[in-house]
């Protein structure tokens, strides 16, 4: 049996992304469809606007272990690396407003709850177009970067996606601080 072929550093595994991607278009395109039926008062495929309420916040619930999932390996590497920072930024940014408007919709002051909406759906509406653009700047920077090498060769993560490999081939091992052993 061959050795998987190296991935580019903060890559998921194909599994994990192909699940992540749908995850996310499953909690992005129930809450599109939740705010044409409820608020737009439109018809859509003969389903009540609490159906679409349902698999928004089932799937919701699935997106934060995605958030939660990509942030030790995929995120952290990528820092290191210096790769795609500022679309990376914006999606913690937009996950983290979602994920606390999303609470505060449930069990957040009522007062408060008009202003929570209008947030959740700007954040919401604006992550439709972040999340997409995010994979496009990644894809960039990697085929940027895949001819660049360091001593340890191109920077690229093992076969396990661990952080391991990243650290060899930049010299940034732990206890370095940035020297190379």
């Amino acid at each position: 049996m061959n050795p998987s072929p190296r991935r580019r550093v903060g890559r998921l595994p194909r599994a994990q992304r192909v699940a992540s991607h749908a995850i996310l278009a499953v909690c992005a395109l129930s809450g599109l469809a939740f705010f044409v039926v409820h608020d737009l008062r439109t018809s859509l495929f003969d389903l009540p606007a609490h159906t679409f309420l349902v698999w928004h916040g089932m799937s919701a619930a699935f997106a934060l272990l995605v958030f939660g999932a990509v942030l030790p390996v995929h995120v952290r590497a990528a820092w290191t690396v210096r790769r795609n920072r500022g679309s990376g930024v914006a999606m913690i940014a937009a996950m983290s407003v979602l994920m606390l408007s999303g609470l505060l919709l449930y069990y957040g002051n009522e007062d408060a709850r008009d202003a929570t909406v209008l947030a959740h759906w700007i954040v919401g509406f604006a992550s439709c177009a972040v999340f997409p653009l995010h994979l496009l700047l990644g894809r960039r920077a990697a085929a940027t970067t895949a001819c660049m090498t360091q001593d340890a060769g191109p920077l690229r993560t093992a076969p396990d996606g661990s952080l391991a490999a990243v650290r060899a081939s930049t010299g940034m091992e732990r206890g370095t601080k940035g020297r190379t052993a």
